[in-house]
């Protein structure tokens, strides 16, 4: 069903993922929400205290849906793979979730514990905060290399490595991030791991079926694995 729904939106050209799409929603609505409490506090407005608790409420109904499209993106483009940033992302969304319902729930005592209130909207807001973090990381966690023109076709791998592996190997060194650093990678004599001679063949095979908890990248297309190629081949 997952796959299903994937290939039917490549087939209209969206080819991301989906949970960056409503990631937004939530986090504003927490952001919201501890502003309107903080300004109720400091201008003892109840009605400012009314709005923080509508924000929580939003924000949590629209943190399923969000958890439900990261679940989906995760078991598509990392084949469930547990790396540190989804491990910690899955306990934070817990922790959210658990501390937004509890907002809510005191939230119906009225102003009697609005000070408690008021830090498990701080509490959540940073936990929205460590969520972006990771986000970032599996997104955003590699840097591209620094001096080197690149070719259409290279300039395309960089952003297919971006969204399939910058989560887990670093570009600019051969140190060790979740999997290995692929620095020079395309320079050695032997790929990372297993060790077989360093070509496309080899390179193309490890994404097919790859070695340890590395997941498999079987479903991108040729083209998509030429320009990923393209790109190493810069580092």
């Amino acid at each position: 069903m997952i796959e299903f729904i994937y290939n039917s939106l490549a087939n209209f050209g969206y080819t991301h993922p989906l949970h960056p799409t409503l990631t937004h929603l939530p986090i504003g609505m927490v952001m919201g929400a501890f502003l309107f409490a903080l300004a109720a506090i400091v201008f003892n407005r109840s009605s400012l205290a009314r709005t923080a608790r509508h924000c929580v409420i939003l924000g949590l109904l629209a943190a399923v849906p969000t958890a439900l499209l990261g679940l989906m993106d995760w078991l598509h483009f990392f084949d469930g793979t547990l790396l540190l940033p989804f491990k910690m992302k899955i306990i934070l969304a817990v922790v959210l979730v658990s501390f937004l319902l509890l907002a809510v729930l005191l939230g119906f005592f009225g102003e009697r514990f609005h000070k408690m209130v008021l830090a498990l909207y701080a509490v959540s807001l940073m936990t929205t905060i460590g969520l972006g973090y990771f986000g970032g990381e599996i997104v955003y966690g590699t840097r591209a290399p620094e001096g080197v023109e690149m070719g259409d076709l290279a300039a395309k791998g960089a952003q297919i490595f971006q969204k399939n592996c910058s989560a887990c190997h670093l570009t600019d060194s051969t140190a060790t991030k979740i999997g290995p650093g692929l620095k020079d990678l395309f320079k050695r004599d032997t790929l990372p791991i297993s060790n077989k001679p360093v070509s496309e063949a080899s390179f193309r095979n490890q994404l097919m079926k790859p070695l340890g908890k590395m997941p498999s990248f079987a479903h991108l297309p040729d083209e998509e694995v030429d320009a990923l190629i393209e790109y190493l081949k810069t580092l």
